[in-house]
């Protein structure tokens, strides 16, 4: 299994060096965007923080966030012996 994975990987990455290449005779550069692409990635934590938590939390650090499942897989969370409260 080791082997077929890294197999995958080299041609996963001949196949992005391809297309690198491909882009830059055009005059565009592909690492330039992947900086977009980290945005977009913390875009998508805060709008999938947004909506398992009910809308009540933007930030997908926010220890609130960690509940059920998600609290199981990081270790701790509430409901997993960290509790708060809500003050109005």
């Amino acid at each position: 299994m080791p082997e077929l994975i890294a197999v995958l990987q080299a041609d996963s990455k001949r196949d992005y060096d391809n297309k690198k290449f491909l882009a830059a005779m055009q005059g565009v550069d592909l690492d330039k965007d992947s900086t977009s692409a980290s945005e977009g990635q913390e875009a998508w934590e805060r709008i999938k923080a947004k909506a398992f938590s009910g809308g009540k939390i933007t930030d997908p650090n926010d220890i609130v966030s960690l509940s059920g499942a998600a609290a199981k897989r990081a270790g701790f969370g509430i409901g997993e012996g960290l509790d708060y409260e809500v003050i109005d």
